[in-house]
């Protein structure tokens, strides 16, 4: 990884516009789902910290590889689609607020309202609006950093030996995953 590489997918500075509500909303997840949440305001500002400059990255490069195990299937699924839709900005910060706990697949999710500041090729600066949905405690595959079948080295998030053609995912429990991610 060059010097431009580890500046672009440095995680960026992530906080909360009103952690007044976050005791409401993990009262109404672990009151959807009968136990008490294990999420903290922490994990998740460390979380959005490293996943933004992942997705903006990934929007440039096309390579949605590296996505796997914080955004779920059909998040990269969406991202591979649209990609470019980012306009090659690179995020610089991002303000959250929480907005509440829809269900996802019969569990409450945490929804999220992402205000990332960026900034153009050009030096521009701009805002990008997002919403995330997170699963809590969720499942995702994820690649291997060598073939089990050949040896062979692997890249992030790889899911098929590009030597033996062999695939390499596994299942791996993840503390939070974006089920749901909506660009305006």
């Amino acid at each position: 990884m060059t010097m431009s590489d580890q500046a672009r997918l440095s995680p960026v500075s992530v906080s909360i516009d009103n952690p007044e509500e976050w005791a409401s909303i993990m009262d109404q997840m672990s009151a959807d789902n009968g136990a008490p949440s294990v999420l903290t305001p922490e994990l998740l500002t460390d979380t959005v910290g490293s996943a933004v400059p992942m997705l903006f990255d990934a929007d440039v490069s096309g390579n949605m590889d590296p996505l796997r195990g914080i955004f779920a299937d059909q998040v990269i699924a969406q991202c591979q689609h649209h990609s470019g839709c980012l306009n090659g900005d690179a995020p610089t910060s991002s303000v959250l607020h929480l907005v509440g706990t829809p269900m996802h697949e019969g569990r409450p999710a945490l929804r999220v309202h992402l205000l990332i500041k960026t900034r153009g090729r050009d030096g521009s600066e701009g805002v990008n609006s997002q919403f995330w949905d997170f699963a809590v405690g969720a499942q995702v595959v994820v690649g291997q950093s060598t073939c089990p079948n050949c040896g062979a080295p692997l890249g992030d998030g790889q899911l098929i030996c590009d030597h033996c053609h062999a695939n390499v995912g596994r299942a791996v429990d993840a503390p939070l995953i974006v089920t749901r991610l909506e660009l305006y």
